[in-house]
């Protein structure tokens, strides 16, 4: 216990602030932006919402979330996830890419961690624009395909059996076999949505790669070795490889509102 908590997973806390202290938490910097989208008026669409809303510390934002909004409602394919969510009581066992709602019935719809999953993100983003309503907004929080660490990531996943697989993933991140899904990356980089969404009919708003917790943060050596690796890479202006993640924010093309870039996303607690 005290090798992890020194030189393994637990070694990322005296790390992060002498190499890194730039570094987001993915789910922290999402939550800070849904809060600032999710107003007392917003009639609010979580897809594929799995059991929980936010990350598993932030348990009380998620509730105040929810009872600040006019309406919370989540979908999911997967009903063994709606019956155990946490705070959404509207809940919806459909298929993102058909959606059973009216035309214009959302003002906002977030997409946590899915769009790597989608097997035709054309039909789910054209879908999604369709139960927006005038000024509606689409947020994406998903992995970043251009970015090294998922390239690793897909990689182990071909070599690795997917028993082990899991055992790792359960072990790192604490989550158990049932919560992790195919993956496909058909909508994970900016060059690739900026051909999806005006499909849709959206435009984007803002756009903010994220550079997060390194991929081999559980052990110390490998960990700054990596972080001093993307610094030099972040000079060399390859940001997007160095970005495991990202939040794209869009509005229905219709509106003719376009925000100023960065005027939604801003930098949000650190982890």
């Amino acid at each position: 216990m005290w090798l992890d908590r020194s030189f393994g997973r637990g070694s990322y806390g005296w790390i992060r602030p002498w190499l890194a202290p730039y570094h987001e938490y993915t789910h922290f910097a999402y939550a800070a932006l849904v809060s600032r989208l999710a107003k007392p008026g917003t009639r609010w669409l979580d897809a594929g919402c799995g059991h929980q809303i936010l990350e598993s510390r932030l348990e009380n934002e998620e509730k105040e979330l929810v009872s600040r909004v006019r309406l919370a409602v989540g979908c999911d394919a997967f009903t063994d996830s709606l019956r155990q969510h946490r705070t959404l009581e509207k809940l919806v066992s459909c298929n993102v890419d058909s959606l059973p709602f009216r035309d214009g019935t959302f003002d906002l719809v977030t997409l946590n961690m899915v769009a790597e999953h989608l097997l035709n993100p054309e039909q789910t983003f054209s879908e999604v624009a369709r139960v927006l309503d005038t000024d509606g907004v689409l947020l994406i929080h998903t992995p970043n395909a251009k970015s090294y660490e998922v390239k690793l990531i897909r990689l182990a996943w071909s070599v690795v059996p997917r028993s082990v697989g899991l055992k790792t993933i359960r072990f790192l991140e604490h989550r158990e076999p049932e919560d992790v899904f195919p993956t496909f990356y058909r909508a994970n980089t900016r060059s690739r949505l900026t051909q999806l969404i005006p499909e849709a009919g959206l435009v984007e708003v803002d756009f903010q790669l994220i550079e997060h917790r390194p991929l081999f943060y559980f052990f110390a050596p490998l960990c700054i070795l990596q972080i001093l690796v993307a610094r030099l890479l972040r000079t060399m202006g390859k940001q997007e490889i160095c970005s495991g993640s990202f939040l794209g924010v869009y509005r229905r093309a219709q509106s003719g509102v376009r925000l100023r870039e960065g005027s939604l996303i801003q930098s949000s607690v650190s982890h």
